[in-house]
């Protein structure tokens, strides 16, 4: 598995440590040639048609590790195309992909600037690996806006804790520049 190759040796202690972790920026694991791409320091945003011939977008941050820059986390910011707490606005939600191999049952958790914290457990798995999302009230999302890293920790099987360092330099300028759906 390429996975364990990346990893085993001074790469796997490297990766435990945090240490060689390298945002991608506008890279992002399958990118489609024409999806629409702008960067804002760390972050950037990303816009697609749908099926329907609908623009999606949101922001996000690739995290790569390594010679090969696998992804290790890949951790993006959107509208819910419904309202999900049902008060009339576009609901904000964070998604996160990891690895496959990683230890469903612990979950995942971000920690913003050490101050707010926060966790959700996986959904599911694919080929691409292990997402879960989680939606951002007004003091998980003022937190993000105005930290300045994010760490978000999660374990892979047979290698341990992973706590992956996110800057949040240019996240409120990405946020700002993902249209809202039109409901």
């Amino acid at each position: 598995m390429l996975l364990r190759r990346l990893l085993s040796g001074v790469a796997a202690a490297a990766f435990i440590a945090g240490a060689g972790l390298v945002p991608a920026g506008a890279q992002s694991a399958g990118a489609q040639p024409e999806a629409n791409t702008k960067n804002f320091g760390t972050w950037s945003t990303r816009c697609e048609k749908n099926e329907a011939g609908a623009e999606q977008c949101h922001a996000f941050v690739d995290v790569r590790i390594g010679e090969d820059k696998q992804s290790i986390a890949y951790v993006g910011i959107g509208y819910s195309p419904k309202d999900v707490n049902e008060d009339g606005k576009q609901d904000l939600f964070m998604f996160a992909i990891t690895p496959l191999g990683t230890f469903l049952p612990a979950g995942i958790g971000w920690n913003v600037d050490d101050k707010e914290k926060f966790s959700q457990q996986f959904l599911y798995c694919l080929p691409g690996g292990c997402q879960t999302e989680i939606l951002l009230t007004k003091e998980r999302l003022d937190a993000i806006k105005n930290g300045t890293e994010m760490k978000i920790a999660f374990r892979l099987v047979g290698k341990g804790d992973v706590n992956v360092p996110v800057k949040l330099d240019g996240i409120s300028k990405a946020i700002a520049a993902i249209p809202a759906p039109k409901s």
